[in-house]
């Protein structure tokens, strides 16, 4: 009984120094927004922090999938501020932007960008346009996310 009694100490110690480094949980279950010639951005509930997407969208065809991402071409982004940031990002009156506490870029995961033929050629006219951006296996240095996908997000528009 002692030694069961010790094992399981050591085993609860053990799984509370591991979250404590790299979190499981996906806090970016808040709205969605996108602007520019590609960037995306997927809010926490109360909009103080987001993973973000970004590139250049004349340098990759749509419907590309990334195994990993790659720095050269495509961008994730993790950020946590001291307030909430949705007036901040994509609007045409920006409001004022918190104090940024944290900033971060995934080390590793991937990402798949689709487009539908009909958002496809809004894109090809100039025109705002839909993309919809699944996140797997995202690692950053103190988060990890499973899977996250941005839904029908227009970009292709500059706020101001």
């Amino acid at each position: 009984m002692r030694n069961y009694l010790t094992i399981t100490i050591l085993l609860i110690i053990v799984g509370c120094s591991v979250s404590k480094k790299t979190s499981a949980v996906n806090p970016f279950q808040g709205d969605t927004v996108g602007c520019g010639n590609f960037i995306v951005y997927r809010f926490s509930e109360d909009g103080d922090q987001y993973i973000s997407v970004s590139f250049n969208a004349n340098e990759v065809e749509f419907e590309d999938s990334f195994e990993r991402i790659n720095a050269q071409y495509i961008e994730v982004k993790w950020e946590k501020f001291a307030g909430d940031m949705r007036s901040a990002i994509c609007n045409d009156v920006m409001g004022e932007k918190p104090n940024q506490l944290m900033d971060q870029i995934a080390k590793s995961g991937s990402v798949s960008i689709r487009v539908n033929e009909a958002e496809q050629k809004k894109k090809e006219n100039n025109e705002a346009y839909k993309v919809t951006v699944t996140l797997k296996d995202l690692v950053f240095e103190n988060l990890s996310v499973d899977y996250l996908q941005i839904e029908n997000v227009v970009v292709g528009w500059l706020p101001g």
